[in-house]
């Protein structure tokens, strides 16, 4: 077989790095681009093991913004979607190479990361299928392996207004997914391990509370339009502890989904006035 020529960067959203010391933290033997977020503004270039490794710091605020970042100045032919705190396997970049050798067809291709620290684990991948836009949402961008020339070709890149430090809590990553699948972007599964993540602590997730449904409906509302109050039906009928937890009843979380649904056409935030209105409202 024919060794490929392609290259495996890996592009890490990550925050306050001072120095390049998460190269050997992620255990990463590939290119690698940082878009850190911090509070100066410059640019670093250095080499390792034959490798490249980039950092660019900002004083921008959110992950989606972040990522962009990290897309607008990636270079590899195959980019690699990663968070601060993932460690890669060894020979993480041949499997992702092999991979797409497998599927020539393939925009992108998702792996899986064994998960450790958390009550819920990741949705692991036992074989190669296709993704489509009624499983996307099972994925997130750590996963993601994605060719460079087939974002740049169909311009897609992370929504601003989800994910830490916006608007609405979460949903980048799906939203993305969703993006790609809508522009015809073929995607598939892997049952190939690339990573480990320790999910102990979360940077964004506060537990099931009003919030997190009102962000949820607004995220439903990005992703599927006219089409967002079926989808958010069918999550609070499928996962009962969302509502229990916010100490809501189901009507009353229908009620907050709607809310955020709504407020989604003028990028409206969670106020404690949505939460004082929602017993009036029931």
């Amino acid at each position: 077989m024919v060794q490929s020529t392609e290259k495996v960067q890996v592009l890490v959203a990550t925050m306050n790095q001072k120095d390049f010391s998460k190269v050997d933290e992620m255990k990463i033997a590939s290119d690698v681009f940082f878009a850190n977020q911090t509070d100066t503004t410059s640019y670093e270039k250095k080499e390792y093991n034959g490798f490249c490794a980039e950092m660019l710091n900002t004083e921008t605020k959110g992950v989606g913004v972040n990522r962009n970042f990290a897309l607008q100045y990636a270079s590899g032919d195959i980019l690699l979607l990663a968070d601060d705190d993932m460690v890669y396997r060894d020979g993480y970049a041949e499997t992702v190479l092999k991979s797409f050798e497998a599927r020539p067809d393939a925009d992108a291709i998702i792996f899986n990361i064994e998960t450790v620290g958390a009550d819920v684990q990741r949705r692991i991948n036992s074989g190669s299928s296709s993704v489509h836009i009624f499983n996307a949402l099972n994925y997130g961008a750590a996963r993601i392996a994605v060719r460079r020339k087939s974002l740049m070709r169909e311009r897609i890149n992370f929504s601003a207004c989800f994910g830490g430090g916006t608007v609405y809590s979460a949903g980048e990553d799906s939203l993305f997914i969703c993006d790609m699948l809508k522009k015809g972007l073929k995607i598939y599964t892997s049952p190939e391990f690339i990573a480990t993540v320790d999910q102990s602590t979360s940077s964004w997730f506060k537990g099931y509370n009003q919030k997190y449904i009102y962000d949820k409906g607004a995220f439903y509302s990005a992703a599927f339009g006219s089409r967002a109050l079926i989808f958010g039906l069918q999550d609070l009928i499928r996962h009962k502890r969302i509502y229990k937890e916010a100490e809501l009843s189901f009507f009353q979380a229908v009620n907050i989904m709607k809310k955020g649904i709504k407020a989604y056409k003028n990028i409206q935030t969670w106020s404690s006035d949505d939460k004082e209105r929602v017993s009036a409202d029931e």
